[in-house]
């Protein structure tokens, strides 16, 4: 009978501290933040990551009535401030800022301290860089065609750059070298300025390059043929999609905003809606064109179906290029 009266007890206890529990997360969630929130970024500062995430920090902040502070992580290829992400508490105060390409394409090649696709809660995709491929300007070649027509005339014999092996830069090109079933050199480089030299330079005979290549189309340096976004960019209209050359691939780099995988749904709900606004703002969408990045908006479920179709194709792109056997991080 005592043993019954103990656990009728425990039973009425249980209920009242979950009780009390659930009382008690309401208000604090509706009064969020109470301080300002941290999003780290894991590249250095200047960079079009970093630029990105500062403007949207500062639309943002005007709407959840707090400052947001960007603190730098670089390191790992983006991966050192996302590992640094979820040794936080899961209160919303501490947010990550990353390229989609860092959780599925980086995280294929080399071995990450997380799961790419269930570590987090993908709260926004907000922008993506302009993705290209160029040409000098005293080049013959006006359009994909030209290049690929040259290609099979010369197996072998040409050479373009990238902005590194596995890299999204370098991905298009492949996509194009194994429809047609092309021989061309890969010549890869840490990023698009150091591409881009070597193009203008005449070292290799083409470009596929990031956000960077905008100055030196605009100076007339250079002659874009082809961009990687779904849809033409309002900076070059008369170019045409690499959808558009018959191509079946689009960018897959696109910036956001994820929280650890534990963030209370009210909180993250409160976020993204927070951030869908911010995008909206004048003042941001002024911010990217300055610094000449794409705006996008992804809420949370798309921008989780992005990253689960995309880990896929990337996945298969990555083995048929001889890079990897299998993914280095399993992703969930």
């Amino acid at each position: 009978m005592k043993k019954n009266n103990r656990r009728f007890l425990m039973v009425i206890i249980g209920t009242i501290i979950m009780f009390v529990l659930v009382l008690g997360s309401g208000p604090a969630i509706a009064e969020y933040p109470e301080r300002p929130v941290t999003v780290l970024v894991g590249f250095a500062p200047g960079g079009s990551m970093d630029l990105s995430a500062r403007a949207l920090a500062r639309s943002a902040e005007k709407i959840l009535g707090q400052p947001i502070i960007i603190e730098n992580k670089p390191g790992g290829t983006g991966t050192v401030a996302l590992a640094a992400l979820l040794s936080q508490n899961p209160d919303g105060y501490t947010l990550c800022a990353t390229p989609s390409s860092v959780l599925i394409r980086v995280s294929q090649i080399q071995h990450v301290p997380f799961k790419p696709l269930t570590s987090f809660k993908p709260i926004i995709g907000f922008a993506e860089p302009l993705l290209g491929i160029v040409v000098k300007n005293d080049s013959p070649w006006k359009n994909i065609q030209d290049i690929v027509n040259d290609a099979k005339k010369n197996p072998g014999m040409l050479n373009y750059a990238t902005t590194g092996v596995g890299s999204t830069t370098h991905a298009a090109v492949d996509e194009i070298v194994v429809a047609k079933k092309l021989q061309m050199i890969h010549v890869p480089y840490k990023g698009s300025v150091e591409a881009l030299t070597s193009l203008l330079g005449g070292h290799v005979d083409f470009a596929s390059l990031t956000s960077e290549l905008v100055p030196s189309v605009k100076s007339g340096q250079t002659r874009l043929l082809a961009t990687m976004s779904k849809k033409r960019s309002p900076k070059f209209p008369a170019v045409p999609t690499l959808k558009e050359a018959g191509y079946d691939f689009v960018n897959d780099a696109v910036f956001s905003i994820v929280g650890p995988a534990n963030l209370p749904p009210e909180l993250a709900k409160k976020l993204e809606v927070a951030f869908a606004k911010a995008t909206k703002s004048k003042e941001y969408l002024e911010s990217l064109d300055r610094i000449d990045m794409v705006p996008v908006n992804y809420n949370s479920k798309e921008f989780d179906k992005f990253l689960r179709i995309n880990w896929k194709k990337i996945n298969k792109h990555l083995i048929a290029s001889g890079l990897i056997k299998e993914a280095a991080t399993l992703p969930e």
